[in-house]
């Protein structure tokens, strides 16, 4: 239960980091400090209790994918209001089409990456108690994603 309200907590996010875009960023910005902030003061409580390593291996298990999901999320918002501020010689809402139509497929991705997330986050974190066995899938995420949005796309961005 605890893992699904967490994956709804994360999906609002990352939706909420995207549609608030709209409002120059300025929303999104305000939402990622906001959870980043919260994350942090509970890492600092386990920090303190000398837990750091196991709630690393713990969160990281789907964190490398659920986090990587929201920065985007955020990504995609913050192009839409660029594009709303700063329209260059279009009109507003031209440019935010134009921007929706680069931003809407990352969101698709994302949708993507918080259900295999949600995945790690029910299943993996819950039947992986080793913490080096989360280490290593956290790590594999991170490569997986890594290698998918940087090494693999930079060849197509180069034959163009």
């Amino acid at each position: 239960m605890f893992a699904a309200y967490l994956l709804t907590h994360n999906s609002q996010v990352a939706l909420f980091c995207f549609a608030l875009g709209f409002a120059f960023g300025a929303p999104t910005t305000l939402l990622l400090l906001y959870n980043g902030m919260i994350l942090g003061a509970f890492y600092a409580v386990y920090a303190k209790a000398g837990l750091a390593f196991e709630l690393t291996g713990w969160l990281m298990i789907h964190g490398t994918t659920e986090l990587f999901a929201i920065l985007l999320a955020g990504a995609a918002g913050f192009r839409i209001g660029r594009a709303i501020a700063f329209p260059g010689g279009m009109r507003r809402m031209d440019a935010a089409v134009v921007a929706g139509r680069t931003a809407g497929p990352v969101m698709g991705g994302v949708v993507i990456m918080l259900i295999v997330a949600g995945a790690l986050e029910g299943i993996g974190r819950q039947l992986v108690t080793a913490d080096g066995a989360r280490y290593a899938i956290a790590a594999g995420m991170l490569l997986l994603w890594t290698g998918y949005f940087y090494l693999w796309r930079r060849g197509d961005a180069e034959r163009r």
